[in-house]
């Protein structure tokens, strides 16, 4: 099991604010614009002090709104011994 960003929850909320880019977004949230790109595209799991500010940002309730959890395994990079 892993833990995603529920990005369609961000985006709609985001849309509703008028945040219409990642920049934006990140802008309103206090973090950075990499950290949401990568987020947005499902690169990375998000840390529990960038959930709360994309809570707080867009004045969800929860953070279990943002998350989604997935079957799928977590990628483990594999480096030579």
């Amino acid at each position: 099991m892993s833990i995603r960003l529920r990005s369609d929850v961000l985006n709609a909320k985001a849309e509703e604010a008028g945040d219409h880019t990642s920049l934006a977004i990140a802008t309103r949230a206090g973090v950075r614009n990499s950290t949401i790109t990568r987020l947005l595209a499902g690169e990375t799991t998000p840390s529990i002090s960038t959930l709360v500010r994309l809570r707080d940002a867009y004045g969800l309730d929860t953070l279990d709104e943002l998350l989604a959890l997935t079957s799928e395994a977590p990628e483990v990079e594999q480096v030579p011994a």
